[in-house]
């Protein structure tokens, strides 16, 4: 998979604040932000197998923490001890820390890449506006064709325990991990400091 614009939050410090709010927060730890965003430098994880999934308000496509599948020859199976679950843990810390009260939107420790929102439900629906089952049936039923090709692609059971070049990530391998503010949602909002890669 390109790796070219692959974001994940690895954790969400605040939302629904205002502008002067955000600053309030940022303003006070600037300074400590660069030893967070490095962090990936000298604390690494990898996520596989992945997959598409949705809930009632999105589309995703979700990773899981590697345990030692498809080593590349620069990692050895003990490098995935540390997993993506680690390193949201402390970055908790490493924010609270620094000063910063963390009031994240979501809690559960999901690593994945958001494709799309659902804004209605006009595209499930027939020409009366009532729920179309069947349109949701071929909605699934592309999910799950695309999720066997991901899986046939990328997943190391398919390439004798290896893992395909970009069925793996390495979180914060290319550009280290990225402090933004603002409207965060499809790429949009500022950059307060951008870690270096490994």
């Amino acid at each position: 998979m390109p790796r070219d614009n692959l974001h994940i939050t690895v954790l969400e410090v605040t939302h629904s604040k205002t502008a002067p709010a955000i600053m309030d927060i940022v303003d006070p730890i600037r300074d400590k932000i660069p030893a967070i965003t490095d962090y990936t430098q000298s604390h690494r994880c990898r996520l596989i197998k992945p997959l598409i999934g949705f809930d009632a308000s999105a589309l995703a496509l979700s990773f899981v923490p590697a345990a030692g599948e498809g080593l590349k020859s620069d990692r050895k199976s003990g490098d995935d001890k540390y997993t993506y679950h680690h390193l949201r843990r402390d970055m908790f810390g490493l924010c609270r820390d620094a000063g910063v009260q963390v009031d994240s939107r979501y809690v559960v420790p999901s690593s994945h890449l958001t494709i799309g929102r659902f804004i209605t439900t006009k595209d499930f629906t027939d020409q009366d506006g009532l729920h179309d089952p069947s349109k949701m049936r071929a909605f699934i039923n592309k999910i799950e064709q695309i999720n066997d090709w991901l899986e046939k692609e990328f997943w190391p059971e398919h390439h004798n325990g290896t893992v395909p070049t970009g069925g793996d990530f390495n979180v914060g391998e290319q550009t280290g991990l990225h402090c933004r503010m603002g409207t965060l949602w499809y790429g949009e909002g500022d950059d307060v400091h951008q870690g270096a890669g490994y």
